[in-house]
């Protein structure tokens, strides 16, 4: 994932191509002069707050995937020197996102992921700027998928529900990899679901670790460089063994 594209605000003129949620290719670009700002009355002649709404599309082939953002605006001064040292004043305008529909595809999702893990995390793309907690809260369910998905049992054969901790201390027992990622994945969720102070860097965080896991789970990474490393070091016929 590229990290530097997810923010809490944009510059009016320096909006990134978000990563098309539909499409693999593509990117969502702002639609040029399909942004309405709505500026609210204010006493303060030099700062301006209001809200904002802008349109974007996937030109990628025949995806043409349209998503619409919208948030706060805020407008005001910023000072720098010019060449001679003097300090001037310039205007800015910064939008803040609060919602993207559909939400752009934060991480890439191995196409070999099951359907129900895969769902939760879509749905965790919609709620990227809109909760934070929520957002991480659906990140937490896709773990409980993919720990079900590997043959983990939810409930004993009494229908006792069994905690998502004690699970993936059985995922660990069979050597699965990653119980630190998925660990860490439940107790981020688990504050999520208690409405503690989470942000937009929690949510990046959480997405970058799952990225990993989810690409060397389903997607074999690790073991293809595990067999690279273990061919690179292979002994070679004749050379003297290291000491």
């Amino acid at each position: 994932m590229d990290r530097l594209l997810w923010r809490e605000k944009y510059p009016e003129d320096s909006y990134p191509a978000f990563p098309c949620p539909k499409c693999r290719n593509g990117l969502l670009k702002r639609v040029k002069n399909r942004t309405v700002t709505i500026w609210e009355p204010s006493d303060e002649p030099l700062i301006a707050s209001g809200k904002f709404t802008s349109f974007f599309a996937c030109p990628f082939g025949f995806c043409k995937t349209i998503a619409v953002m919208s948030g706060r605006a805020s407008s005001g001064p910023y000072y720098y020197p010019d060449q001679d040292g003097e300090e001037q004043m310039g205007e800015e305008t910064n939008f803040y996102p609060l919602s993207m529909m559909p939400g752009p595809r934060v991480i890439a999702i191995h196409q070999k992921t099951p359907k129900a893990v895969r769902e939760q995390i879509e749905k965790s793309f919609n709620l990227l700027w809109t909760d934070a907690g929520s957002c991480i809260n659906k990140l937490r369910i896709s773990v409980e998928e993919i720990v079900a998905h590997a043959g983990i049992a939810r409930e004993t054969p009494e229908g006792r529900f069994i905690p998502l901790h004690n699970r993936l201390v059985d995922w660990e027992k069979r050597g699965f990899g990653h119980h630190d990622t998925m660990l860490a994945l439940k107790d981020i969720g688990n504050d999520g679901s208690h409405e503690v102070g989470l942000t937009l860097a929690d949510c990046i965080d959480a997405f970058d670790i799952l990225e990993t896991a989810l690409e060397d789970i389903y997607g074999g990474r690790k073991a293809r460089q595990d067999a690279i490393k273990a061919k690179f070091t292979k002994p070679r016929r004749g050379s003297t063994p290291p000491d």
